[in-house]
C-alpha cells in the first residue's frame, strides 16, 4: 500500500494518514498490489441487500430483503461469477439471516410487528434443499440480529422492539423509554426444528444501560465459550449473556468519544478541526480472537452531531483496548470517501463489524453505511490494528461478511440493491 499507517492505542493518531494523502512521494516506488481485490458486484433478484450468511462449504450466499419479505440465494461456487438462484419468501420483513452448523437451514428473523406498541416476529426456519419455510417459531417480539453458536447448539436473536421515533418522550422526540421492553430470544437448536424451542433473558435494569428499563439490543455475537454479546444501542451500552445458564453475566456502559479533530459542519468542506464529545452508541460487534469486543459506534439516539464516529476494541470488563478516535473518518477522506453532507449529523456512521481469520491473518472489518466503504484493518496486536486499505462498496453497505472458502469478502449494499465481492490477492 503506499501508505500503512500505524494506529496506536486509545487514540489512532491521523497525521501520518493524512500527509500520505495530500504530499507527493518522495520517490517512485511501485505501490504493492493491494491486499483485497475486488471481484465482482451482483444485482440481486429483489430490491435491497441488507444482512448476509454463507453456507458451511462457503458455496451458497443468503441475504436479507425488507422490501420484499424475501430471504435472496446467490451461488459462489464462482465468486467471480456469482449466480442468482432465486429467493424464498417470508411472512413479514426479514431483519437477519444464519446458517446452521450442518448447512441444511438458514435461521432468518423476520419482524411481523404493525405497530410500535404491539411488536412481533418470528423465526423462519428454511430448508436449504428445497428452498421453503419448513418451520415458524414465535419469538415474542420485534426481532433485529440473530447470530449461532460455533458448537451450532443454540441461536441467540436480539429482540429490539424498537422505538418509535415520531412520538416525543421528556422532551425528545424519539426518545425513552418506551415500553415493551426488547429481551434476547435464545433459541434450542438441539435435534430437529420439530423439536426447538425459545428462551427468553430480560435484559433490564443492567449496570451501565442509559435507560435500563428499556434496553433496545441491536446486534449480538457469540464466541466459542457460548457467551453472547448484545449491544444495547440507544443505551450506548454492551450486555454478556451466558447462554448455557441463560444468564446475563456482566454489562458495561461504551462511554463517549471526546475529541478536537472531528468535522461537524456541513460546508462542502472536508477540515477535521472541531471540538466533539457524544456518546459512542455502538451497532454491530464482534468478539476478537484475544477475547476482546469490536464495535462500529454508529450513534443513534443522542443530539447531533452523535455517535462515536468510529470504533473501539473493548475488552469483557468494559476496558477501552483501542479506538481509532479521528483516523477511521479521515482514512475516509483521504480515499474520497468521506460524507460532508453528514458532518452536522452521525458523520460516516461506522455500523458493521467483521472479525475473520484469512490466510492466516486476522482482520477487521469496518462498514461505513454513509462512506459507501469498508475499512480494512490486520487485528494481529488488537491494542494497536493496522489499517490496510479502504475499499469502495455499493451503496449504504449494510452487512459485512468473510468466506473463508475462496478467501473472499462481500458486502450487501442496501441503497442500491447489490452485493460486492472482494478476494484476498495475498496474506
Amino acid at each position: 500500500m503506499p501508505s500503512r499507517a500505524r494506529l496506536l492505542a486509545s487514540s489512532f493518531p491521523a497525521a501520518a494518514l493524512l500527509l500520505a494523502a495530500t504530499a507527493a512521494p518522495a520517490a517512485a516506488v511501485p505501490a504493492p498490489a493491494p491486499a483485497f481485490a475486488e471481484l465482482a458486484t451482483v444485482e440481486v433478484s429483489g430490491e435491497v441487500a441488507e444482512i448476509l450468511a454463507v453456507t458451511p462449504d462457503g458455496r451458497t450466499l443468503l441475504y436479507t430483503d425488507s422490501a420484499t419479505g424475501e430471504v435472496g440465494l446467490v451461488d459462489l461456487t464462482r465468486p467471480a461469477h456469482p449466480r442468482a438462484l432465486g429467493a424464498v419468501p417470508v411472512d413479514g420483513e426479514p431483519t437477519s439471516v444464519t446458517v446452521t452448523r450442518d448447512g441444511r437451514h438458514a435461521l432468518a428473523v423476520v419482524d411481523t410487528s404493525t405497530s410500535f406498541t404491539d411488536p412481533s416476529g418470528e423465526l423462519a426456519v428454511i430448508d436449504l434443499r428445497t428452498r421453503s419455510v419448513v418451520r415458524t417459531l414465535d419469538l415474542g417480539g420485534q426481532p433485529d440480529s440473530i447470530a449461532i453458536s460455533p458448537n451450532g447448539a443454540v441461536a441467540a436473536v436480539a429482540i429490539e422492539n424498537q422505538r418509535d421515533e415520531e412520538i416525543e418522550v421528556d422532551g425528545v422526540e424519539g426518545g425513552l423509554s418506551q415500553a415493551p421492553a426488547g429481551f434476547l430470544a435464545v433459541v434450542d437448536l438441539h435435534g430437529t426444528p420439530d423439536r426447538w424451542a425459545v428462551d427468553r433473558v430480560d435484559l433490564t435494569g443492567l449496570e451501565g444501560a442509559a435507560f435500563p428499563e428499556d434496553p433496545e439490543p441491536e446486534y449480538v455475537d457469540i464466541n466459542r465459550q457460548g457467551v453472547a454479546a448484545v449491544t444495547l444501542q440507544e443505551n450506548n451500552a454492551v450486555a454478556l449473556v451466558d447462554l448455557r445458564t441463560r444468564t446475563v453475566v456482566g454489562s458495561f456502559s461504551a462511554g463517549t468519544v471526546t475529541r478536537t479533530d472531528a468535522d461537524t459542519a456541513d460546508d462542502d468542506v472536508v477540515a477535521f478541526d472541531d471540538a466533539f464529545t457524544a456518546p459512542r452508541e455502538p451497532d454491530a460487534v464482534q468478539w476478537t480472537p484475544e477475547g476482546n469486543l469490536v464495535t462500529a459506534d454508529e450513534g443513534d439516539l443522542a443530539a447531533e452531531p452523535s455517535g462515536g464516529r468510529g470504533w473501539t476494541v473493548f475488552s469483557p470488563a468494559g476496558e477501552v483496548v483501542s479506538s481509532s478516535g479521528g483516523a477511521a473518518e479521515q482514512a475516509l477522506a483521504a480515499a474520497g470517501r468521506y460524507p460532508d453532507g453528514r458532518s452536522d449529523d452521525k458523520g460516516a456512521e461506522f455500523e458493521g463489524v467483521e472479525v475473520a481469520a484469512l490466510h492466516g491473518t486476522t482482520y477487521g472489518f469496518i462498514g461505513s453505511e454513509r462512506g459507501d466503504a469498508v475499512l480494512v484493518y490486520d487485528l494481529a496486536d488488537e491494542t494497536a490494528p493496522e489499517l490496510l486499505q479502504v475499499l469502495p462498496t455499493g451503496e449504504a453497505p449494510e452487512g459485512l461478511l468473510a468466506v473463508k472458502r475462496g478467501h473472499l469478502f462481500l458486502t450487501s449494499n442496501e441503497d442500491d440493491g447489490t452485493i460486492s465481492v472482494f478476494q484476498l490477492t495475498r496474506g
